[in-house]
């Protein structure tokens, strides 16, 4: 199923990044990265709007085309330096030292990147969607990919630009919420944690009843959602599960299995 016919809340937030958006998607399904990463381009290209583009190799052979089949020309528009695209891994190597990204090539590259790109651009705007940080982190080089998380960052800051990343992440796991979500919240503006955040909410909101009792779950939801505030943009059935995990654990364990069940039996047959 196309966005077009499936509007959900991210959509529009990838559509209308801002400058100093930095937006984080967590995926399991390719489709699902594809589709987010090609509203984010298309939008910004029919926008006057310059891209940049950091995929790895297997993934701009999915992107490419779907892209094209939604009215992009590809070959125009890195003609005209509108859309720029790098490949992840060879970019790595310019500028990883020792295991580590070295901030100051990765700043100057990045410069020069940007004000070549931002040269093509209608009113000046840039958007960039990458995953060096997604393959250093499948790598299992942690750090280093934090770290150039941070420097992403720092770089959305610096020039302006919408930054728009993905992971390759199980929003369902209590490791991501115990580690991996608080991290995350320190760089990044917004969270997109599924695609269909209706289901998303339903499956949450039944698991915490199955797990704890609809009294108790209400309660819960309440008190949580008041004290522990989420680090970043995210749904509001996100935010809960962040909060939870926080506070109850074991609970938050047994919520977040029973929300990947209801989530999958929701969404199974409707990609």
């Amino acid at each position: 199923m196309s966005w077009e016919h499936h509007p959900e809340p991210w959509i529009d937030l990838l559509a209308g990044a801002a400058p100093r958006n930095h937006i984080v998607q967590f995926y399991q399904d390719e489709p699902f990265l594809c589709r987010a990463v090609c509203r984010f381009v298309a939008a910004g290209l029919a926008g006057g709007e310059s891209v940049i583009l950091v995929p790895a190799a297997a993934h701009w052979e999915l992107l490419r085309p779907r892209l094209e089949a939604e009215g992009v020309d590809v070959p125009a528009g890195q003609s005209q330096g509108q859309l720029t695209v790098l490949d992840a891994d060879k970019f790595l190597l310019r500028f990883m030292r020792e295991g580590m990204p070295d901030a100051q090539t990765l700043l100057g590259l990045a410069r020069e990147i940007v004000v070549r790109a931002r040269g093509a651009s209608r009113e000046g705007k840039v958007r960039v969607w990458g995953e060096m940080v997604n393959v250093l982190w499948q790598r299992g080089a942690v750090a280093a990919s934090m770290h150039l998380d941070e420097l992403f960052n720092r770089v959305a800051h610096d020039h302006n630009l919408a930054i728009f990343c993905s992971f390759l992440m199980d929003n369902f796991s209590g490791e991501v919420h115990a580690r991996v979500l608080p991290t995350i919240g320190r760089t990044h503006t917004h969270l997109i944690p599924a695609e269909r955040y209706a289901c998303l909410e339903r499956a949450v909101a039944e698991a915490l009843r199955e797990t704890v009792g609809p009294v108790d779950a209400g309660v819960l939801e309440s008190l949580l959602l008041t004290r522990y505030p989420a680090p970043l943009d995210m749904p509001r059935p996100q935010a809960l599960l962040l909060a939870l995990r926080q506070l109850l654990p074991l609970v938050a364990d047994a919520v977040l299995v029973r929300s990947r069940r209801l989530y999958a039996a929701a969404t199974e047959g409707n990609a």
